[in-house]
């Protein structure tokens, strides 16, 4: 199954929902972290092709979700350690639902978003989730997904916290307030960021 078909089938199952102003953003957003990443090498040269496909594909990182009670998405205070238990389980949860779309389950491509929506909270010094992955066992585009759902999400406002500015979101990152990143991506990361944002929620 080649790209477009990939993309087709998610489109028809309805996972994939580009078309909203965030997801198109957050696309984008990783679109932009991943050429400049790639270009200084801080991972692995992607070919144009294959740095639009991880992007095309990153929407899907949260697609679990869908599994967790909107009472407790929308929560406005601090979640209890039962509560954050179940939030955490969107990870796995992305890739249940993703299993069970056959067209999907047989194609190349079923490993990527599998890993992408289990691995996106796993952080450098293992201390993310759900499995505790370190360093270089997490793949260099899951990584950099993981950032921009950090910094996306420190950018915004949710129900539980205000929007950061920029300056306060790179400190937030630089400082270990979402995790470790891997060094070399964060140095990029700091070079970088602020005219990708501009570039992308202009």
């Amino acid at each position: 199954m080649n790209i477009e078909t990939t993309l087709a089938v998610l489109h028809r199952e309805g996972v994939l929902q580009d078309h909203t102003p965030h997801s198109a953003q957050f696309r984008d957003l990783t679109a932009c972290l991943l050429g400049a990443f790639s270009a200084a090498g801080a991972i692995p040269t992607l070919s144009a092709a294959d740095a639009r496909f991880y992007a095309a594909l990153s929407p899907l990182h949260d697609i679990g979700k869908r599994a967790i009670p909107p009472e407790l998405l929308n929560k406005p205070g601090p979640l209890t350690w039962e509560e954050f238990e179940v939030m955490k389980s969107h990870t796995t949860q992305g890739c249940e639902l993703l299993e069970r779309i056959p067209a999907l389950k047989h194609s190349e491509a079923f490993p990527l978003i599998c890993d992408v929506c289990r691995h996106h909270h796993e952080r450098w010094d293992g201390s993310g989730y759900p499995d505790q992955l370190a360093g270089r066992d997490i793949a260099p585009w899951v990584q950099v997904v993981g950032l921009a759902d950090a910094f996306d999400a420190l950018i915004h406002p949710r129900v539980y916290k205000p929007a950061y500015s920029l300056g306060q979101a790179v400190r937030m990152i630089e400082g270990g307030a979402c995790g470790t990143f891997d060094p070399v991506m964060l140095v990029c990361f700091q070079q970088n960021i602020s005219h990708i944002c501009h570039a992308v929620y202009a």
